[in-house]
């Protein structure tokens, strides 16, 4: 079944570290998983390409980095996603103090392991102190009870694995979910090609994506990201709905392909929420709609670049129990299915 598969990969893809900015050995790990299934697998900066030997015009997306903790040296450990924005790409990501609380309550009293980037291999353990970060040079310093001190530069991940009890999936599941249903599509016929990206929890993938295009001269108002999509309340976990988006906060999506995966949808029986009039319902404004890969991609091009997402809703998000349902599942691939391989809504869309 292709719940059972996606839930295996899932938990197969989570015990391969990839913090974001060291997602090397988990790169290495997906071309022979795809390579497997006998599909074209290539490597280009920032993502991999998997596709079949002649794949027709279709283009998903999902990301492969996920958030953790990294060695900023003399025992001290900052968040990743600030760590790789500051000395990698020289912006400023102090946190505030809202963001400092939340970050340290993902974190609070998690095990962890270090790994090398290259290998994977694990060169240390500890629990992160419930006692919270400090600020140290403009990033959270997180203290690791356990752990030897490591070089700066070290990944430090979650050691917590995802696990399912039938009816919900637990576990660092943004995004490796959308990597077990990308798997199960092309083990199910889908005949396109996927382009699994880096850094998207720092928002820089959307530039490895527009760098492949503009490198294989494409044109094309159809990209499809898949994704997670948060809840506080449970309501979208238990009504198992697909979220979809007519914009976020940067850009307006491809209406006419979210108005199909929406008509699919009806014609499927397949519940949907639209998160941008979600969040508009509760009174937030524009600026408020979150920014999301393909709002970057579309705002970056001037249009030239567009696309629908399709994302399934969780909660408890960016932690290590992160949680969906099995139903919301089940949803988000049957729509999938639908759409990409039963009758593909890229030939009817196609310019």
């Amino acid at each position: 079944m292709p719940y059972d598969t996606v839930v295996a990969k899932t938990i197969e893809y989570l015990a391969i570290p990839s913090v974001v900015g060291h997602e090397q050995h988990f790169i290495k790990f997906l071309i022979e998983d795809f390579e497997k299934l006998g599909l074209v697998v290539t490597k280009h900066n920032g993502l991999i390409e998997v596709s079949v030997a002649k794949p027709n015009n279709t283009i998903i997306s999902a990301h492969i980095d996920r958030h953790g903790l990294i060695s900023m040296g003399d025992g001290h450990y900052g968040y990743a996603a600030e760590y790789i924005k500051e000395n990698k790409y020289n912006e400023d990501a102090t946190p505030s103090r809202n963001m400092l609380n939340a970050i340290g309550e993902r974190f609070d009293g998690e095990d962890v392991y270090a790994y090398e980037s290259e290998t994977g291999k694990t060169i240390g353990h500890g629990k992160i102190s419930t006692q919270g970060p400090a600020i140290i040079n403009d990033n959270c310093s997180f203290n690791i009870h356990g752990m030897d001190n490591m070089s700066v530069n070290t990944p430090i991940a979650y050691a917590r694995t995802a696990h399912s009890d039938g009816t919900y999936l637990k576990g660092q599941i943004d995004n490796v979910v959308s990597l077990g249903i990308i798997y199960c599509l092309f083990q199910n016929g889908f005949q396109g090609r996927a382009l699994l990206t880096c850094e998207e929890e720092i928002g820089k993938s959307w530039t490895f994506i527009t760098d492949w295009l503009r490198a294989n001269k494409i044109v094309t108002k159809n990209l499809l990201i898949l994704d997670t999509s948060p809840y506080r309340e449970v309501a979208p976990v238990e009504g198992a709905v697909i979220v979809l988006r007519n914009r976020d906060k940067s850009a307006i999506f491809n209406a006419d392909l979210t108005q199909t995966i929406m008509n699919r949808c009806i014609e499927t029986l397949i519940p949907y929420q639209f998160k941008d009039d979600y969040l508009t319902a509760l009174g937030t404004d524009t600026s408020g709609l979150g920014s999301t890969e393909l709002g970057r991609i579309i705002q970056n091009s001037d249009g030239k670049w567009s696309g629908a997402t399709i994302q399934i809703p969780t909660t408890e998000y960016h932690t290590s129990y992160e949680t969906t349902s099995r139903l919301c599942i089940e949803n988000f691939y049957a729509l999938l299915h639908n759409i990409l391989i039963y009758r593909n809504i890229f030939n009817e869309n196609d310019e």
